[in-house]
Formats: C-alpha cells, structure tokens, sequence
C-alpha cells in the first residue's frame, strides 16, 4: 500500500513539474532582415538593458523564415546576437524553422497535412541540431516552434489528431537533441466557446507542449470582456490548460496578410508591462522592437 501511495505521488509530481517550475519574464525576438541595419556595437547594450528591465529569457521566435536567415551570413548574424543575448545574463529559447505559407498549407486534408508537417519537422531536427552543435547543449533554454494554433482549423476534436502527432513528434526529436521545455503559442478569435478553447489548449498540452496563449489585445479582433473569458478559461489553476501568456504591446494596424502594427502609447505600454501571467505562469511579451526603451534603434 505504501509503495503504491509513493508511485501515486512519484507520478503526480512529474505531471505537476512544468507548472512547479520557475515562471519566466520572457521577450519574443522576431528577427527581420532589416535588423541587420542595426549597429552590432549596439546588440550588446540592447541585450543588458533587457536584463536591467527584468526580461529572465529571450525567446527567438524563428532561426530560419523561408528563406530568410537560412543563408550562412544570416545563420552568423542570429548566432552573434544568441552569444550576445547569453553574455548579458539571458537564458535563450531558440525558436525552429518557420514556413511563411503555414496557415494556407495547414488547411490541407489531414493525410496531405501529415506529410507536410513530417516535412517541417524534419527541417526542425537539422536546425536544433545545428544550434547544439555551435552553441552547445547547455545553452539552450529551451525550444519554441513557430506555429501558431488557432481556434478555428483545430476546432473540431477529430481534426486535432495531425496536430497532436505532430507536436508529441516534434517533442521526442528535440528530446533526442537536447531534452528541454518545448513551447508553442496559440490564438483565439471567437471560433470556440472559451471551454472548448481550453480543452484545446488541453490537447496540446498533453503532447508534452506547453502552450502559451496570446492575449488579443494588440490583434483587437475581440473586445476586452470577451479576451477576458478566454484568458480565465485557458488560466484555472487548478486545471493549467496554459503554460503561460503572451502580453501583446503593440497596436495592429494592417490585416493578417500584411501585418503592421505600432507600437503603444508609453503609459499603456509601461501599464502592459507590468502584467503577469496567473498561476505562476510564464509571462511572454511580443515583440522586441516594440518595448519602449528601444524606441529609434529598430526599425517597426
């Protein structure tokens, strides 16, 4: 009786694990090839100034976007900047390799979409093998796939199975590579009731994923009262459908063909700041160019 209470608790234990964790106070870099215009005498001093602010971890959202940093050149660049970033005291989540046609081809029938996201991972596993190899493995914090799941393609349970076999799959590769926290965001826009959305959310995480979920407040595609319902049905902390939240500080402007945004007024920026995710949570902002303190070196 005794031996089986301990196995009962040995296993609660390793269930609880991610959310016993210490919380992280996170930045989202989303590297843009007209970051390269920036002074490299600047990144350093960009990188301890975050540091200063209270940011723990830098969370790369991608390492390749098409073809964009998949080149030696920009692999060397993204490289500087992770040695800068780990030189100013920041633990580094190094985000995969990014398809920029994602959301068209995840529409595709769901024997079409498994092969196409073997493909993904596949360039996923020669990436994160890569960055160990030139970083090591004890640099790496842990890994993001820059993916983002929404509440409308994966609304349906029996749809979700690529999904799932897809992420527990990614999840055992980069335990091959490296065995650490493996992070993906998703987004609602009121295409599921906020129970069904956290049984989503459920459904990610259960493939050994954590989910972190974006707020909507820069997105504006719903009011503050209906974020709200959302935000408290993923955030029970009895039932830790999240691993966390993703503060958006910016203000959209453009669709989501052609997103542009801008960056907040500075009180609301500083009042977005300020937020942090309940249940101990991870506390994720979006993005990098748009803190204010950075007002002037990055382009927008």
């Amino acid at each position: 009786m005794v031996k089986r209470i301990l196995l009962r608790l040995i296993v609660a234990l390793g269930l609880l694990a991610p959310l016993l964790a210490c919380a992280s106070t996170a930045i989202i870099y989303q590297p843009q090839l007209r970051d390269r215009d920036v002074a490299q005498v600047q990144w350093p001093a960009l990188f301890g100034q975050l540091r200063g602010q209270g940011f723990d971890t830098l969370v790369l959202q991608w390492t390749a976007y098409g073809d964009a940093f998949a080149d030696p050149q920009g692999h060397a660049w993204l490289l500087q900047r992770v040695r800068e970033a780990r030189a100013a005291g920041l633990r580094v989540v190094i985000g995969l390799d990014s398809d920029p046609a994602f959301f068209q081809r995840q529409q595709a029938s769901n024997a079409q979409l498994g092969d196409y996201l073997h493909t993904l991972s596949r360039r996923n596993g020669d990436l994160a093998r890569q960055w160990v190899d030139e970083l090591g493995a004890d640099a790496v914090a842990g890994w993001y796939l820059p993916i983002e799941i929404d509440d409308k393609r994966w609304r349906d349970p029996d749809a979700r199975k690529p999904l799932q076999d897809y992420l527990a799959s990614e999840r055992r590769q980069l335990d091959r590579i490296a065995r650490r926290p493996v992070y993906v965001t998703s987004f609602f826009a009121g295409n599921m009731a906020p129970s069904r959305y956290a049984q989503l959310l459920d459904d990610v995480q259960q493939s050994g994923v954590h989910a972190w979920v974006q707020d909507g407040a820069g997105t504006g595609r719903l009011g503050e009262g209906e974020r709200k319902l959302y935000l408290d049905a993923a955030s029970q902390c009895s039932a830790a459908h999240a691993r966390g939240v993703v503060f958006e500080i910016f203000h959209q402007t453009g669709n989501d063909q052609a997103f542009s945004a801008v960056p907040l007024p500075a009180a609301q920026a500083h009042a977005a700041l300020a937020q942090r995710a309940p249940c101990q949570g991870d506390s994720v902002f979006f993005e990098l160019r748009y803190l204010p303190a950075l007002a002037g070196v990055m382009q927008r």
